[in-house]
């Protein structure tokens, strides 16, 4: 596809801008029609269809396509540089996007964030619209947010959420940051008693912010009232120094995201007005009189759920990056001479290894997004429970696949892939922060864990009748059991009508078996999603049944859940691989029902999707007793018939992603496929600044020198 882009003046978006698209067919340096042009012309479905059903219909993907057209064309968003660019002018040139980026929003009349997803970089002010506005929307009193919000909104307050600490991260109940009531003058003093109590990670801290989102543990006339979170000032907001009693700095260099100034600060006694602390779930009254309402505990959460949320929708589209470049070139690619013995060479694709490496992901890519959108609407509702349950551990599973994904991916590159200018080291680095921001994955996990726990003992007092001091559960769960309360002497249906009906009889559906007697029953959604609630079923009985085990034989409560965490991992995995499975299914099963011509290859990617999975799992499975042994190599073939399928579509497929190659940002992963003529030009003195002296000074300095020891 090709672009005409035209620019007028006037309009709602302060420019007109029309999109022509023409098909065109990239030739190779030598003449030869692209690798990957082949390859598309083989497709089996629309590549604008599909696109269009991942960004939300066609109207939205070609309103994507002109926002993204004008960014990109703008110099300040150049990345070409990135690579060879130090950490301070790598921050100082995301701070000069950042506020090309303000300015073009009111330019084009459109909501920055509409803008913020083309602009191909990470941006430390970032978390001022992921994590600190949403903490003060819900932690903070309307009364507080007409003081702070609009400031916010403006860019006038730059914030921070300042929780994690040199000696505590996921554990918050632990933080030792201290905040004072001091009655004599009504205000609360902040400090840090400890080393380790010293902000530590905040991103933004650093050298961005004016404001921290702290959190603290209340002192009220000696009482620990936990913690609470707090408006900070750390910076004046002319000068942008410190102020007083404020030691704030940045953390150094990092594995990626080095654009971004993650920083410390320590308070020494500094006094800040009773008001500042977050007051819609608690307050501070003049005088010290403390109340809180019962959900001040769940709301203080709620910045962090939300990212968490937000990170299953962003794993998919991360770890379509690395599948683009990974599969395309490996379209391009020939490495072995194939059999037909005229010097010919094998298309690097069309091996079953690298077929076995790759098409799992670019399904499970998909597999991410479904659910990502399943996530986003429960983002809307207002069940902290349910979306606490299902955020916890899909984040978890899905930043740790996506994380390992691109990583495999640049191994499928060969040496190629180890260069800055493949892009994949790049967006490796910067994605692998995402398996421990917002919770600590193993961590994280464990809460899914529990409250699948908790969930399934609630079932358990309902079916014996006593169903008062039934333990407070989501809403999700909580309306299955109204189910089971009403039907409690009726054998519960195994279907699925949530990710949680397993737990309504988990006896049951924990002693279903495969029925499978040859390779393509496997392909039938029914036995999927039955294995995947089999195998959660099994595990959550499973583990109920070892912490029970523990409390007989005396074992504290502590170190009875420390014996059962690998198993807590499992169990949370398992129900996530279930709900990923199910919404995958949700979403074929939707096209299909509207006869699309996408329901095809897209059944191809959920069958890969939860075949791969269940092989990788297949000792669980065995465990279990959903396998036989003499099942296990039916599976196998079943998944090697799912690889074919899918790889006939491979480049499609990615290409549907609607990446493009600025914000791929990689040579090997053009979209015209020249990929060699691409990665010389990357290693070019206009491009390289090691190759813009023929002889460097070093040579003078040290190696001369060297070599000149014996001449005397």
């Amino acid at each position: 596809l090709r672009f005409r882009v035209h620019f007028e003046s006037g309009g709602s978006l302060g420019f007109a801008l029309s999109i022509s698209w023409h098909s065109c067919t990239p030739v190779m340096a030598d003449g030869i029609v692209s690798p990957l042009e082949e390859e598309r012309s083989r497709a089996s479905f629309l590549v604008r269809d599909l696109t269009d059903l991942l960004q939300g219909g066609r109207n939205k993907a070609e309103r994507r396509e002109s926002l993204r057209l004008a960014v990109e064309a703008d110099p300040v968003f150049d990345n070409s540089d990135l690579n060879h660019l130090s950490r301070p002018h790598r921050y100082k040139r995301a701070m000069q996007k950042q506020r090309r980026l303000v300015e073009m929003a009111e330019e084009m009349n459109v909501d920055m964030l509409a803008l913020r997803e083309f602009v191909n970089d990470d941006l430390g002010t970032d978390l001022q619209w992921m994590m600190f506005i949403p903490n003060l929307r819900a932690t903070f009193s309307d009364e507080q947010q007409a003081q702070w919000l609009p400031k916010a909104l403006a860019w006038e307050v730059l914030g921070c959420y300042a929780q994690t600490e040199l000696g505590h991260g996921s554990n918050i109940r632990a933080l030792e940051t201290t905040a004072t009531y001091i009655p004599e003058s009504d205000e609360i003093e902040v400090h840090s008693p400890t080393v380790t109590s010293t902000k530590w990670w905040p991103g933004a801290l650093g050298k961005t912010a004016n404001h921290a989102i702290v959190y603290a543990r209340l002192l009220v006339s000696g009482q620990d009232l936990c913690i609470h979170n707090f408006m900070v000032p750390i910076r004046d907001m002319v000068t942008h120094q410190p102020l007083p009693g404020i030691a704030v700095g940045d953390i150094g260099p990092k594995i990626g995201y080095n654009n971004g100034d993650n920083g410390f600060c320590r308070f020494d006694r500094v006094r800040i007005p009773r008001t500042n602390m977050a007051m819609r779930h608690a307050i501070l009254h003049p005088g010290g009189r403390y109340e809180a309402a019962k959900e001040r505990k769940q709301a203080s959460y709620s910045s962090m759920t939300y990212v968490r949320g937000a990170l299953v929708m962003n794993s998919g589209q991360q770890l379509s990056k690395a599948c683009t470049i990974a599969v395309r070139y490996s379209a391009v690619r020939r490495q072995g001479f194939t059999g037909r013995n005229d010097g010919s060479e094998m298309c690097v694709l069309d091996y079953t290894m690298q077929q076995e490496r790759l098409l799992p992901l670019v399904a499970t890519a998909y597999a991410f997004h479904f659910t990502g959108n399943v996530m986003q609407d429960l983002l809307q509702g207002n069940d902290v429970a349910s979306l606490h349950l299902a955020s916890s551990g899909l984040k978890a599973l899905c930043t740790r696949v996506a994380s390992d994904g691109i990583e495999a991916c640049r191994k499928a590159c060969g040496g190629h892939g180890y260069l800055a200018a493949s892009g994949l080291p790049e967006l490796l680095g910067t994605y692998l922060q995402n398996v421990t921001v917002e919770g600590e994955n193993y961590m994280i996990a464990q809460q899914t864990a529990r409250g699948l726990l908790k969930a399934i003992a609630a079932v358990n007092v309902v079916c014996d009748g006593k169903t008062q001091d039934r333990p407070s559960i989501g809403g999700t769960v909580q309306a299955a059991l109204i189910s089971a309360e009403d039907s409690a002497s009726e054998e519960v249906s195994q279907g699925d009508a949530s990710d949680t009906t397993y737990l309504l009889n988990a006896p049951a559906a924990a002693a279903v078996s495969c029925k499978a007697t040859c390779s393509k029953d496997f392909l039938q959604p029914s036995l999927q999603l039955e294995a995947y609630r089999q195998r959660a079923a099994w595990l959550v009985l499973d583990t109920q049944r070892k912490l029970a085990d523990a409390e007989l034989e005396g074992v504290d409560s502590v170190e009875a859940w420390n014996s059962v965490c690998p198993d807590a991992i499992r169990l949370s995995d398992a129900h996530c691989m279930h709900m990923l499975v199910r919404n995958f299914h949700g979403a074929v099963r939707h096209l299909k029902a509207e006869d699309s011509a996408l329901s095809g290859p897209l059944c191809s990617c959920c069958n890969l999707f939860a075949l791969w999975w269940m092989r990788e799992s297949m000792g669980e499975f065995l465990e279990s007793g959903f396998l036989s042994s003499s099942q296990c190599s039916l599976l196998r073939q079943a998944v090697s018939g799912q690889l074919v399928a899918v790889r006939a579509d491979a480049v499609p497929l990615v290409d549907a992603w609607d990446h493009s190659d600025k914000a791929l940002q990689s040579a090997i992963g053009k979209y015209d496929g020249r990929v060699y003529d691409a990665l010389f030009a990357s290693a070019q003195a206009n491009v390289n600044p090691m190759n813009r002296e023929l002889v460097d000074s070093a040579f003078l300095e040290s190696l001369k020198p060297m070599r000149m020891r014996g001449n005397g």
